[in-house]
């Protein structure tokens, strides 16, 4: 893989077409996807074979699309890597660069990105799977973003010589906008239900084509019958003057 790789950076120096590790990608990744002999291409150091094949080539393009999408898939099945594997091996700045090239696809874009959160969590000790947290885990948490929310709406307070806090109007005052923080708060109790009523969600009775005849029947036949004569006198009787 190596010698596939230093093969195509000299034809791509010499401006041929770079064919030799599109040529061997399938058997390479035949090999590669056994998962029994993962753990033994991990420490034969395979990672970093497979940062050469992302790497940029000499004129600063991209390898093909099909080995980088093929790689970046067998990243996704390994586990989380650590940090010294990611950093001797130089895996991560492959996907990172990979991740913020403008002409990247964005599946492998996304992708790439997942790799990069997977990647980074056991690094700052973040954890994913927030049911493994206590309920005291959780305030202390909140608490700690709390303070850090804080201190730095403290830093953005303006003061003057003297130490005081300025406001709006005063001398001095530096008009600016200030992108609001987001609130990175777990919500681990739910508020219980107050009403007893049942909301039944069901669908619209369709009216059949026999109800709609026998209400078009019944409104005719509303319509359509006679009323009470009235009696008209010659005389003018019971005319309303």
């Amino acid at each position: 893989m190596r010698l596939a790789a230093d093969e195509d950076r000299h034809l791509n120096t010499q401006r041929a077409p770079a064919t030799k590790k599109i040529a061997m990608l399938e058997l390479a990744m035949s090999q590669i996807n056994k998962h029994n002999l993962i753990e033994g291409f991990l420490e034969a150091n395979v990672l970093s074979a497979l940062t050469d094949w992302l790497a940029p080539m000499p004129d600063r393009s991209l390898p093909a699309a099909k080995i980088r999408e093929q790689v970046i898939k067998w990243l996704l099945q390994l586990p989380p890597l650590s940090q010294d594997m990611l950093k001797t091996s130089g895996i991560g700045k492959a996907i990172m660069y990979l991740y913020k090239h403008p002409k990247e696809c964005k599946l492998n874009k996304e992708r790439c990105g997942k790799l990069i959160s997977m990647w980074s969590r056991p690094i700052f000790n973040n954890s994913d799977d927030f049911k493994s947290l206590t309920k005291e885990e959780r305030y202390e948490r909140d608490r700690e973003q709390q303070e850090k929310a804080g201190t730095n709406k403290r830093e953005e307070t303006q003061y003057d010589e003297s130490g005081k806090p300025l406001r709006p109007g005063d001398p001095g005052w530096c008009y600016r906008a200030r992108v609001p923080l987001p609130s990175n708060k777990d919500y681990i109790t739910r508020p219980k239900w107050q009403s007893d009523v049942e909301i039944k969600r069901g669908r619209k009775k369709e009216v059949s084509r026999i109800d709609k005849q026998m209400r078009a029947f019944k409104e005719k036949k509303r319509l359509g019958k006679a009323q009470r004569a009235v009696k008209i006198s010659i005389e003018g009787r019971n005319m309303a003057l």
